[in-house]
């Protein structure tokens, strides 16, 4: 009787195994992947359809500081126009718009909230104005009429409930 004996360097010996965990790590690590894309598709944004379409909504500054006092600092009220377009299919209606400003500009605009209750049809263009307190602190070059850079919030409700839209937009009285 013949007897062959084969032998393996250990790492030879370690190969199937290896090969064994190698495959076991790459299906634990496929069935993670699978998980996350199935956690990732159940959490995705609602459906299209239900999604609204916000309104277009442009600022522009109405009010014009006269030219005696463009260089001079403290206390003015600054007039806004908000044009509110409804871009939605269904009707829409305008409760309360906050204005503020961002950064430096000719003025600094204090935290305002106006109330409004407009209804808007849909495709219908509303524009509805407000006043704001400001300040002067730093005349720049071109005066109080210069750049500023206002935040709005625009609040309307809608057959769904309340929504909000916010804007940043540059405005002054020679953008007009």
């Amino acid at each position: 009787m013949t007897r062959s004996v084969i032998l393996r360097t250990p790492s030879e010996a370690r190969g199937t195994k290896d090969l064994k965990m190698v495959r076991l790590r790459f299906l634990r690590s496929l069935a993670a992947l699978g998980m996350t894309v199935a956690i990732g598709c159940s959490s995705a944004a609602p459906d299209s359809k239900k999604a609204l379409d916000e309104p277009q909504i442009v600022i522009r500054q109405l009010s014009n500081v006269a030219e005696a006092a463009r260089h001079m600092t403290g206390n003015i009220s600054v007039q806004y126009r908000v044009d509110v377009e409804n871009r939605a299919k269904f009707p829409i209606t305008l409760k309360r718009i906050d204005v503020v400003t961002i950064g430096s500009g000719a003025y600094n605009l204090r935290p305002t909230s106006a109330p409004f209750n407009a209804q808007l049809n849909p495709g219908e263009t509303r524009a509805v104005q407000l006043w704001a307190p400001a300040f002067i602190d730093d005349p720049t070059i071109i005066g109080a009429n210069g750049p500023v850079t206002v935040r709005a919030t625009v609040y309307y409700d809608t057959p769904a409930g309340t929504s909000q839209s916010i804007v940043v937009q540059q405005v002054n009285t020679s953008a007009y």
